[in-house]
């Protein structure tokens, strides 16, 4: 997978995961990034939990696990602005907000973690470093 601050190859999810989006009317909005967590939480399997997938598709920003109890966070794309990529623990973690369900944080890679945070605004970012026009 290439991830890039500029351009993000997505990831193809999983067809389970494609069927969590579909069942919750976002089958048809196209997925702009997807990206696998190392995170995982219990969907009801057996041996071990559901892996998470951060995704965004469409106006919004999903966080999916497939399983016998599938989990989907589904939440406006500009959520992302309030993301906070935590270099110690390696996640991607969202202050708690009054009028909204608990987002649980997830463990991305560094690259990934800044493009999705990247994708919250429709501007194009500045690198860090460089004077922006303020």
């Amino acid at each position: 997978m290439t991830a890039t601050l500029n351009s993000v190859e997505p990831t193809a999810l999983p067809a389970a995961v494609r069927d969590l989006l579909a069942a919750h009317g976002l089958g048809d909005a196209p997925v702009q990034f997807a990206a696998p967590s190392a995170t995982r939480i219990d969907t009801g399997g057996w041996l071990r939990g559901g892996q998470v997938w951060a995704a965004v598709v469409g106006k919004s920003f999903v966080l999916a696990a497939a399983g016998p109890r599938p989990s989907l966070i589904q939440l406006p794309r500009a959520a992302l602005s309030r993301a906070v990529y935590n270099h110690v623990t390696g996640e991607l973690g969202f202050p708690p907000v009054p009028s909204g369900p608990d987002i649980p944080p997830v463990r991305l890679d560094p690259l990934l973690a800044r493009a999705l945070v990247a994708l919250a605004s429709p501007s194009t970012p500045t690198s860090p470093g460089t004077p922006s026009d303020a």
